[in-house]
C-alpha cells in the first residue's frame, strides 16, 4: 500500500530478511531470502558479481549491469504480498544502472540494511532494494535451503474442509522462556518424530552466538530477563526439526489459509502470535524490529469463525478467528510441522 516500508536487513552473514511496515508501524508481511534468490549461488551474500550470471540475471545481453531489485506496487495490492513476494520479484534495471558489477543478493557487511517507502508504481518509476533475482538453480542448491524455502501453495484438487482439529498434546513451557521449543516439541510428539519432554528436548536447541534470532535462540531461556530479547524465529526452527526427521517447512507469508491448508492435511503449525493475542510492542534491535511482547503457539485446528491453538503457557482453546489474525498477522511468521 501507498506509504508502506520496505526495509531489507543482511545483517546477519548468510541471510536477508525483508519486512513491510504499514504507515502506523504495524509489520504486515516478513519473508527471509533464499539461497537460490542469489544471482551467483556458489558466492557468498554482499559480494560483487558480474560478467554472464548478472546477464542470465537480469536477461540482458551486456556483459555487466546493475541487479538490485526493482519492485513496485500499486495502491489496490496489499502491502503483506509485496513483503512476502519479495525474495522472488526482480525487474530489469538497465535503465539506470549504478555500477558495472551487483550486489549478491544480500551482504555481509557493515552496511546492512535498507528501507523505502512504497510508493504507486508507474512505468517509469521503482523501488531498488538489494535482493536479486534467481537464475535457475541447480538440484543441490535448491535442495540446501529446502529448510528456509517458505512452500508454494498448490491450487487444492480436494474437497474444501471447513473443520479440522488434529489433537496435539499439550507441552507446557512452565517458568522458561521456551514457547518455540514447546509448541514445535508439541508439534514433533504428534507426529511420532521423538518422545522426549521438554528438558531433554531444549538440549538440541540451535543457539545464536551473537544474539539474533534468525540464527537460533537468542538470549537466556531459563527465565525471563528484562531488556533482553529471548526466542528465535523461523529459520532455526525449520532446523531444530530437521533433527528428528521432521520435513518442517517456513510457510511465512501464507497467512492463515497456509495454516488452514497445512492443518488439512494432518500438520500443525508453529505460529508467532502477541503474548495473550494483546496489541504489538515493538523495539529496535541490532537484527532488526523485534515485537517485544511476541509469543509462539501450535496451532492444530480450525472451524468456521475460530481456531483451536495448543498454547504451552494457556493450554488447549478455540480462539476466535479475528483476534487470532490480528495477532498473527504482525509478523505472518510460521513454521509447518511435516
Amino acid at each position: 500500500m501507498t506509504g508502506a516500508t520496505l526495509t531489507l536487513d543482511w545483517s546477519q552473514a548468510g541471510t536477508a530478511t525483508a519486512t513491510m511496515t504499514a504507515p502506523d508501524g504495524t509489520v504486515t508481511g516478513q519473508s527471509t531470502i533464499q539461497q537460490q534468490d542469489k544471482v551467483d549461488p556458489a558466492k557468498s551474500v554482499g559480494t560483487t558479481v558480474s560478467g554472464s550470471k548478472v546477464t542470465q540475471a537480469a536477461g540482458q545481453t551486456t556483459s555487466s549491469a546493475t541487479n538490485e531489485q526493482s519492485s513496485t506496487t500499486t495502491p489496490s495490492e496489499p502491502a503483506s504480498s509485496v513483503a512476502s513476494s519479495s525474495q522472488a520479484t526482480n525487474s530489469d534495471t538497465s535503465s539506470s544502472s549504478k555500477e558495472s558489477g551487483s550486489t549478491n543478493a544480500n551482504s555481509s557487511s557493515s552496511a546492512n540494511t535498507s528501507s523505502s517507502a512504497v510508493t504507486p508504481s508507474s512505468s517509469s518509476s521503482s523501488q531498488e532494494s538489494s535482493s536479486s533475482k534467481p537464475s535457475t538453480p541447480s538440484s543441490s542448491s535448491a535442495a540446501s535451503s529446502s529448510a528456509d524455502q517458505p512452500s508454494t501453495p498448490s491450487t487444492p484438487s480436494e474437497p474444501v474442509v471447513t473443520q479440522k482439529v488434529l489433537g496435539v498434546p499439550f507441552v507446557s513451557q512452565g517458568n522458561t522462556m521456551l514457547c518455540e521449543g514447546s509448541s514445535l516439541l508439541e508439534g514433533l510428539l504428534y507426529k511420532g518424530y521423538t518422545t522426549q519432554n521438554l528438558s531433554q528436548f531444549v538440549q538440541s536447541m540451535p543457539l545464536s552466538a551473537d544474539n539474533n534470532p534468525y540464527d537460533g535462540y537468542s538470549g537466556e531461556w531459563r527465565h525471563n530477563v528484562d531488556g533482553t530479547y529471548q526466542g528465535m524465529m523461523a529459520t532455526p526452527v525449520v532446523q531444530w526439526a530437521a533433527k528428528y526427521g521432521s520435513k518442517a517447512v517456513n510457510i511465512s507469508g501464507q497467512g492463515t489459509a497456509g495454516i488452514k491448508r497445512e492443518i488439512t492435511k494432518g500438520n500443525s503449525v508453529v505460529a508467532w502470535i502477541t503474548y495473550d493475542y494483546e496489541a504489538p510492542e515493538f523495539k529496535q534491535m541490532s537484527w532488526g524490529r523485534a515485537v517485544w511482547n511476541g509469543h509462539v503457539v501450535n496451532v492444530d485446528g480450525f472451524k468456521d469463525g475460530a481456531y483451536h491453538v495448543v498454547d504451552p503457557v494457556f493450554g488447549a482453546r478455540w480462539i476466535n478467528a479475528g483476534t487470532f489474525e490480528n495477532a498473527f498477522n504482525v509478523t505472518g511468521m510460521a513454521v509447518a510441522v511435516r
